[in-house]
């Protein structure tokens, strides 16, 4: 197959696509992406994008070609420019093509507009559209706490609702997702199916669990205000000090919400635990991951995000190691199915803190919640078997 991608963002941007389109290209397929300049998530340009040969070029078999699309910068204003200029710079490039595709493979993030340049080459070389959807729109304003009532909420959704149904087939990375493109988009059930993100393999190095001198619970991601720091500012708060010498908290990544933490815990006296590690590449996060005893995973209270599955759980299942959190909806559902971990309500920062005292006074449970999340890891979550069912789905529309 000939396949043309869509995807606002790609490496050396934190997300998974392009390990699919290089296991689509081991698999004797031809893939072209088009794509931005890599600004994800801190809105400056990575070190070595500024030179225009870095515009175009082949990254493991994949061609890559990079739009100039306006910088997320550090303000609302320029972060409205990226999101709408990603779609009218792509479509520029499906003009330069030289080739037709068999087939038009969508990874869809936020903002829904990127699925418009698929549209178009839809419309111009009367090709099946074939979406991965990663964020549900419009709901995922409602991070912002737009709310439905709003008129920019239903002037968007009424947006949404017709690229969504201008689509061929939508694989969901979450269950709740089903339901909510069916009922708030439209979108016919028949055209929608589930296929879970994978982790990555390379966390498989990860040596077995051993426990560590100090409980060392380690978030990795995005530090964003959907994460809901606050929530774990308040649980270690509540947790009484003579424990504090007997854990701590590794924060791995960087993001939005990463300077007003560091305040929350220089506000609260907790530099003592909280530990700062800034982003890593994938690649230097193996030595952390050796030496965590549990990964945290929170998202804020009717989050719209809570509908989705973070692509960090299936990280840290394939890092073998057990799960805390305060989380709501399938995430949650997962972790209690693995047995892999113990989570509570998004935004209960009592019984999170509870969670924690317990596994500091018996931490019997954390070598069997790292067994049991690498085992449902290998079951469900790998890049073959994601990779499996879209070409399975790449076929049929063709």
């Amino acid at each position: 197959m000939r396949i043309l991608v869509f995807s606002q963002y790609y490496y050396p941007e934190p997300f998974k696509i392009h390990e699919i389109c290089e296991e689509l290209v081991k698999r004797g397929n031809e893939v072209t992406v088009i794509t931005g300049r890599p600004n994800y998530p801190d809105g400056d340009l990575f070190e070595g994008y500024g030179n225009e040969n870095k515009m175009n070029e082949v990254i493991n078999g994949v061609n890559v070609i990079r739009t100039k699309i306006v910088l997320r910068g550090h303000n609302p204003l320029s972060l409205m420019r990226n999101y709408f200029s990603y779609p009218l710079l792509a479509k520029k490039e499906i003009k330069k093509l030289n080739k037709e595709f068999d087939i038009v493979f969508v990874y869809q993030l936020s903002p829904v507009f990127m699925i418009k340049p698929a549209l178009y080459y839809k419309k111009k070389f009367k090709k099946k559209v074939y979406i991965y959807c990663l964020d549900l729109w419009p709901e995922s304003l409602k991070v912002l706490h737009i709310s439905e009532k709003n008129i920019i909420f239903k002037f968007i959704k009424r947006i949404c609702n017709k690229i969504y149904q201008q689509c061929d087939f939508i694989s969901v990375t979450s269950p709740a997702f089903i339901e909510y493109l069916n009922k708030e988009n439209g979108v016919n059930i028949d055209k929608i199916n589930y296929v879970p993100q994978h982790g990555e393999n390379l966390f498989l190095q990860v040596k077995p669990y051993q426990k560590q001198d100090k409980l060392n619970i380690t978030f990795a991601g995005n530090i964003g205000k959907a994460q809901d720091f606050d929530c774990l500012i308040k649980a270690i708060c509540q947790i009484p000090n003579s424990y504090y010498n007997r854990f701590m908290i590794t924060i791995i990544g960087s993001g939005s919400y990463e300077e007003i933490l560091k305040n929350k815990v220089k506000e609260h006296k907790l530099e003592s635990i909280f530990k700062f590690e800034g982003r890593k590449s994938v690649g230097n996060l193996i030595p952390y991951y050796n030496n965590t005893s549990l990964f945290l995973l929170s998202l804020e209270k009717n989050s719209s995000i809570g509908k989705t599955i973070p692509s960090k759980l299936q990280t840290y299942m394939s890092a073998g190691r057990g799960i805390i959190g305060s989380i709501d909806g399938t995430s949650s559902q997962i972790i209690k199915k693995a047995q892999s971990g113990v989570t509570c309500q998004a935004g209960d920062y009592r019984k999170l803190a509870q969670i924690i005292i317990d596994l500091l006074n018996d931490d019997s449970l954390l070598e069997k919640y790292a067994i049991n999340s690498r085992k449902y890891f290998l079951n469900n979550f790998t890049l073959e078997k994601c990779t499996n069912k879209i070409i399975k789905k790449l076929n049929e529309l063709i």
